[in-house]
């Protein structure tokens, strides 16, 4: 993924190499954590409902079976380790890019826990971090939640990157 965004850098001078910023949700929520805890070239980044420790996941997303499926279960051989390279949660001391984290409150999939782990841990090391946690909704917030919060989302995304954008003279 980086390194098409390197190549398109390249190709298009449109593209403004200082002012990147960074979102996704669900498995890009999983990327986007990824991605800051491995990269620091995004002026500030957007994780939504995503998971960021394997361990957990097996244990409480209504998909957990994604997790043996890709990586087998943690107290086989090996595979602890495997899932714990993969975690976000792994490299969070690395993550600098200033993040905000959403989280519906009865997501089933994803799970509520490991926003909060990512959070917690992110404000213990003093990182930049926010976080946010919708009531009474789940992992469609963006899609079919209410209004009114999809609404907030679409506000607290704007507001945050605008924080940290540079706009031209």
């Amino acid at each position: 993924m980086l390194s098409a965004l390197d190549e398109a850098g390249k190709t298009y001078d449109w593209i403004d190499e200082d002012q990147l910023f960074l979102t996704g949700g669900s498995y890009a929520g999983y990327l986007t954590a990824w991605i800051v805890g491995h990269d620091h070239r995004f002026k500030a980044a957007f994780a939504q409902r995503g998971v960021y420790e394997l361990t957990f996941f097996l244990g409480e997303g209504n998909a957990w079976r994604l997790v043996p499926n890709h990586f087998g279960y943690p107290w086989e051989e090996g595979v602890k380790e495997i899932m714990d390279y993969n975690s976000p949660q792994t490299y969070v001391q690395n993550i600098q890019t200033p993040l905000l984290i959403k989280h519906g409150d009865v997501d089933l999939r994803t799970g509520v826990r490991q926003s909060e782990l990512l959070y917690k841990s992110l404000k213990i090391l003093g990182k930049p971090v926010e976080y946010v946690r919708y009531p009474d909704e789940g992992h469609e917030l963006s899609r079919s939640g209410d209004i009114t919060r999809r609404m907030d989302r679409i506000g607290r995304i704007i507001e945050f990157f605008e924080r940290y954008v540079q706009h031209p003279n």
